[in-house]
């Protein structure tokens, strides 16, 4: 450790004053001014004290975490290495070993010396690129450009990163101009247009890292550097970003109901949801583009160069708040349009089924996105109300076997997938958690609703709540679980602590909030005692698939906890060990040694591998390289997806299926019926229903 640096607001203000000058000077120390520095060292330190106290596996706050903080948040502001030098870790060098120090105090003197470097550093490479941008393009020059930034290293003088700046310029230039027409790549009014629309693009991007907010979302990116050094899962949400994490596990929100699409930067209303609040006002058009939307005082706020998400989390609020929309029709009108948000639903979100027939059977598919819940109201969207309602159906359709599609479902609810499992496997233990006081067993009394064959489909991104359920499957010997190799190896869970002070309504002080800590509070464990973190869940029959050979899983994570395990729970299981290793056994041979899937994998690899290359500048090389890289992607869909004489014959279940609003799921239907993985799942089932 190092002697203690105390901060505060005026020296803050007086190193702005070293760096900057001018109006920049006067903008940086608005956007740092006394109360929010106040507030962010109160969030610091309950962040720290929650972390060391209620961590299920606490790290030391020592001089390692702070030398792993001090890199990983400088990397993260400038993951590209197109901003910073190396001289300016070497001027941040001081702080690498007293961050754990500032930490425990509520300091932020390595975060605003870094912050300060930062701004320059973006002013700097804001006027760098538009230098560039204002001048036609040379494409004919034999040279390559590192696109992913981990593979390069910080420039060591402006006139080496004027040079990334210039390269990774052309490569945005050139893909444009291919989005534009790929066939006019060597035409001057093309290049012009490309860098046009590129140069509105970055500056929309630049204005977005250098606003008003610029400052309040590096501060959540370095508490979350913190937060995700002790692991992966636990992180922060500043006040409003909480309420949107919670909405999205309620599968309900308040706004007016758009569906939102970026076009270079700008933001459009692609589709109006049916009976949502812009449609019935017949104020708001498909096409309109947002200028401008009103925030929580009623102030417009310019949008451009926000990302997509955070525009819709604007466009969304409480229930019955009004919120008002700059629009730019397509007439060139502007029009500013004042709507009251109403709730919601997202019914594309909830799970769903279908039947299939093949072989001879009926075979009923449930898909289930994430095990969502609304937390704050009983009576809303529960996920595992959902499937049971869902299994209800098929078993009126009297299906011959079940498919759980959980591929994607990055998890959610515990106490979901724990009553979720209980309508397959009935009543009994079906996860293990431990915690600082040791461990649970979560069984439910739920009476089994689906007793026939059973297979539940993984990827790679099948992660916590999924991986649940598919060990207790699997380990009841109940069903196949098909799929990837493993899931992706999330055993952990998180529990949302709120952050604050609070008020005192008889002095007229209100509360404050610091947000909310997502906090790994707990491990889970399979019943069978192993730990699915790292590992995952193996599949019974693996289908090799798109994502095999990115570094995407919880063992790609540097900061993820160990593997281990604890005893066994106490539990039956359906099917004599014997018996069971025969039906996987047939199982694997009715997917057989299939040509389909070889194709992919070989794809998969070619994919993951090239993708690291360095990029063309040439503009015929450039073309040919993400032709190829294009092709591989195209050529993994073009195989996973059945052709018209090979279609599944699928049947709805979805009441009303044929009302306007529900149009999305007859494009599912379709979508599902041309795909090979699900046709594989099929012949499991067939097999299934010879043996058991």
């Amino acid at each position: 450790m190092k002697l203690k640096n105390h901060s505060n607001s005026i020296r803050m203000l007086a190193l702005a004053a070293l760096l900057f000058s001018g109006a920049e000077q006067a903008a940086l120390a608005q956007a740092i001014d006394t109360n929010i520095t106040a507030i962010q060292k109160m969030t610091i330190k309950a962040v720290v004290k929650k972390l060391e106290k209620d961590h299920v596996r606490p790290k030391a706050i020592d001089d390692d975490f702070s030398r792993a903080i001090w890199k990983k948040y400088l990397e993260g502001l400038d993951p590209n290495k197109d901003v910073l030098l190396q001289s300016d870790f070497q001027d941040l060098k001081k702080y690498e070993l007293n961050i754990d120090d500032e930490l425990h105090e509520g300091s932020i003197d390595f975060f605003a010396a870094a912050y300060q470097i930062f701004h320059k550093r973006l002013l700097e490479a804001q006027a760098g690129y538009k230098k560039i941008l204002d001048r036609p393009m040379n494409f004919n020059k034999n040279e390559t450009v590192q696109m992913n930034g981990s593979l390069l290293d910080y420039s060591t003088s402006k006139a080496a990163l004027e040079s990334v700046w210039q390269k990774r310029a052309k490569y945005f230039v050139l893909k444009k101009m291919i989005d534009l027409d790929s066939n006019k790549v060597n035409n001057p009014a093309l290049e012009k247009q490309a860098r046009l629309k590129v140069d509105k693009w970055l500056g929309n991007v630049f204005k977005n890292l250098t606003g008003s907010s610029a400052v309040n979302e590096r501060f959540s990116q370095y508490v979350n550097t913190i937060t995700m050094e002790v692991d992966p899962h636990t992180s922060y949400f500043a006040p409003v970003k909480a309420r949107s994490v919670n909405n999205d596990m309620a599968k309900r929100f308040f706004g007016i109901g758009l569906e939102l699409q970026d076009k270079e930067g700008d933001v459009f209303v692609k589709s109006l949801k049916p009976g949502g609040v812009a449609i019935k006002s017949g104020l708001v058009d498909i096409n309109d583009r947002i200028l401008r939307i009103s925030d929580t005082k009623g102030v417009m706020v310019d949008i451009a160069g926000i990302p997509i998400t955070e525009v819709a989390d604007l466009i969304r609020g409480d229930k019955d708040t009004e919120v008002s929309l700059d629009l730019l029709k397509s007439s060139g009108q502007e029009k500013t349009v004042s709507l009251k948000r109403a709730e919601i639903k997202d019914e594309e979100g909830r799970a769903r089924s279908a039947v299939i027939e093949k072989n001879g059977l009926k075979i009923g598919y449930i898909y289930l996105q994430e095990f969502y819940a609304d937390a704050a109201n009983p009576a809303g969207f529960h996920c595992a109300d959902d499937v049971g309602r869902e299994l209800l159906k098929l078993k009126a359709q009297h299906v011959n076997g079940v498919i759980v599609d959980l591929r994607n479902n990055g998890g959610g609810s515990l106490d979901e997938v724990v009553k979720m499992s209980g309508y397959f496997l009935g009543n009994g233990p079906k996860v293990q958690i431990r915690d600082g006081n040791g461990i649970k067993i979560y069984t439910s009394n739920e009476a089994s609703i689906y007793d026939g064959p059973l297979a539940v489909m993984i990827n790679e991104q099948s992660a916590s709540a999924s991986e649940i359920f598919s060990a207790a499957i699997q380990d009841y010997k109940r069903g196949i679980i098909i799929g990837s190799p493993s899931s992706y190896g999330k055993g952990t869970a998180q529990g949302t602590l709120p952050m604050g002070k609070m008020g005192d309504q008889a002095k007229g002080i209100p509360d404050l909030s610091f947000g909310s800590l997502r906090l790994t509070q707990f491990q889970f464990y399979r019943v069978n005692g192993a730990s699915t973190q790292l590992r995952g869940v193996k599949a019974d029959v693996v289908l090799p698939g798109k994502l095999a050979y990115l570094k995407i899983r919880e063992k790609d994570n540097s900061t993820a906890l160990s593997w281990d395990s604890i005893p066994a729970a106490h539990y039956s299981e359906f099917n004599k060990p014997l018996i069971w290793n025969n039906i996987l056994n047939l199982a694997t041979k009715a997917v057989g040694n299939d040509a389909q899937f070889k194709a992919i994998d070989e794809n998969s690899r070619l994919l993951a591998q090239h993708q690291l290359d360095p990029v063309d500048l040439i503009s015929g090389k450039f073309i040919r390289q993400q032709d190829q890289l294009l092709a591989y992607t195209k050529k993994i869909d073009r195989i996973a997806q059945l052709d018209d004489n090979s279609k599944l014959k699928i049947t709805g279940t979805m009441d009303n299926s044929g009302a306007v609003e529900n149009e999305w799921y007859t494009k599912w239907l379709n979508t599902l019926s041309t795909d090979l993985y699900l046709d594989k799942g099929l012949d499991i089932m067939r097999v299934m229903n010879q043996k058991m």
